[in-house]
């Protein structure tokens, strides 16, 4: 059986082919994910305005739009083809991710989409109907993000950390559409959506990579897994700490955006 880059989970698609498609998809995922942290500390250390600044954030941009679209379409094929076998604990191979986890992703990589949309400059995406995107597409967005919810809560499994996922961005999301210009010369509220929406994004960025390159070290370090215990990723289950340990690892790279938004506010006004 095949297995994805650097996590070694089951990728069985039913021929070498499928998997290889698969596999295809992944690839852009991963150079993306390692590429968006980067070049989001480059643009937060380059003087605003610069050429540094502006080629970086151009190039986180496009990795984090990138990550959203590779990793949307990864999550619906995870979600609804050769689901037993690729929700399966093997051995020599990693657990795989819940299911709860995979909705939560592919919800984050929705919102993504929308939230460059609004705070990158039209040099890198050009806007049109932009009242129309203003008002409907933040009501689906938060409308999906309480119906995953409520998916989650009363199918799944309640206590997944992939709840704290869909709060944020469902969150972020309103801050977003509450805080659109009314007027397109409004340049002190899109610098602040510019700095805010990118700054959450780079927050993402820099948990997503430690979630995925973190593990790939370990696993390079210790070797697979050769256990086969049961997959119990979609399966509701009593209250674990692990629902506030998901807030522990997840928190600290928002305050650090939070942080970031608030010092170059300052800097700003000196």
């Amino acid at each position: 059986m095949e297995s994805t880059f650097l996590l070694h989970k089951p990728v069985s698609y039913g021929s070498s082919f499928a998997n290889s498609l698969f596999l295809i998809m992944l690839l852009p995922h991963i150079i993306a994910g390692a590429i968006a942290p980067i070049s989001a500390i480059v643009a937060f250390t380059a003087r605003k305005g610069s050429k540094s600044h502006v080629r970086s954030g151009r190039l986180f941009a496009w990795s984090m739009v990138t990550v959203a679209l590779t990793g949307i379409l990864l999550d619906v094929v995870r979600l609804c083809f050769f689901v037993q076998e690729n929700h399966t604990k093997y051995a020599g191979y990693s657990m795989p991710s819940t299911c709860p986890a995979r909705l939560g992703f592919l919800f984050v990589g929705l919102c993504i989409l929308y939230i460059l949309r609004e705070v990158t400059p039209p040099r890198v995406f050009r806007r049109q109907s932009r009242e129309t995107v203003a008002t409907v597409v933040p009501s689906l967005l938060v409308a999906t993000g309480l119906v995953l919810t409520l998916i989650t809560a009363l199918r799944l499994n309640p206590w997944t950390g992939a709840l704290w996922m869909i709060w944020t961005f469902i969150l972020i999301v309103i801050v977003m559409a509450r805080t659109t210009s009314s007027s397109d010369n409004n340049r002190a509220t899109d610098v602040a959506r510019h700095r805010f929406g990118m700054s959450c994004l780079a927050a993402f960025s820099w948990w997503g990579a430690l979630q995925g390159f973190g593990p790939a070290i370990a696993i390079a370090i210790k070797g697979d897994d050769l256990s086969t215990s049961a997959y119990l990723g979609n399966q509701p289950g009593p209250f674990s700490p692990a629902f506030f340990l998901f807030l522990v690892s997840w928190a600290p790279f928002f305050l650090l955006a939070a942080y970031l938004i608030r010092r170059s506010t300052k800097l700003r006004h000196i």
